[in-house]
């Protein structure tokens, strides 16, 4: 990787994180989805394309679907997505993929659990803490992915500092949480959602995600090695 190379890929993963964190997090409006579909994000999805991952080629293809749909109808298609955020994601009713880590690591129905205090510590280690604590769920997938889209901006600092050192070991600390956390259970996460719902926003963004983290894995690899040069 080239400095340019090493540049955009920085801002493209802050992008996307920031882009997951977003939808998972907040009720759908008309501006979210408008950045959702837009170029921007086309770019930043193609930008990961190289990467040789058939789940990744998949996912994307269930993404081009939702913005042919949004294309051809922004009013209903956010009807929709608010309507299946509240369903999916919100309640009242039990929701069928409960979007919380600890759900997923013990197969029980119960928040603030041990692997709930890990995640904590993870945040505390980087002086962050969710704005709602400790009236929330550390592990929610948004959280998570708050957690990770900041990192990246930080990591995008050190770059501009030159501050080599800060740059390696905030990408380690994105690269050991996605293989503590997300990594093991947003692929079962988005399975689950697939099955509630396959052809809502939010399946697909979530099989887009499952197949983005370990791409994501891959390229902080390289990213080190080119600090390392």
């Amino acid at each position: 990787m080239n400095d340019m190379v090493v540049e955009t890929t920085l801002v493209a993963r802050t992008y996307l994180y920031r882009m997951f964190q977003m939808l998972f997090g907040d009720d759908p409006t008309k501006e979210t989805l408008s950045a959702v579909f837009s170029e921007t994000t086309k770019e930043a999805l193609g930008f990961f394309r190289q990467a040789e991952s058939s789940d990744y080629a998949a996912a994307l293809e269930g993404f081009s679907k939702c913005a042919s749909a949004y294309g051809e109808n922004s009013e209903s298609c956010l009807a929709r997505a608010q309507r299946d955020y509240m369903q999916l994601l919100v309640g009242p009713n039990e929701l069928k993929a409960p979007p919380w880590e600890c759900v997923y690591l013990t197969n029980e129905r119960v928040l603030f659990q041990e692997s709930t205090l890990k995640v904590r510590e993870a945040y505390r280690s980087e002086n962050m803490l969710p704005t709602q604590y400790p009236h929330v769920s550390d592990d929610h997938i948004a959280i998570e992915l708050d957690f990770l889209a900041k990192l990246s901006e930080k990591t995008q600092a050190a770059l501009s500092a030159n501050d080599t050192a800060e740059y390696g070991r905030l990408l380690e600390s994105q690269r050991a949480f996605l293989n503590e956390h997300l990594l093991v259970w947003v692929d079962k996460y988005a399975t689950d959602l697939s099955e509630a719902s396959s052809d809502s926003l939010y399946a697909r963004i979530a099989m887009l995600c499952a197949a983005f983290l370990p791409i994501d894995v891959e390229v902080i690899g390289e990213l080190l090695d080119r600090g390392k040069e």
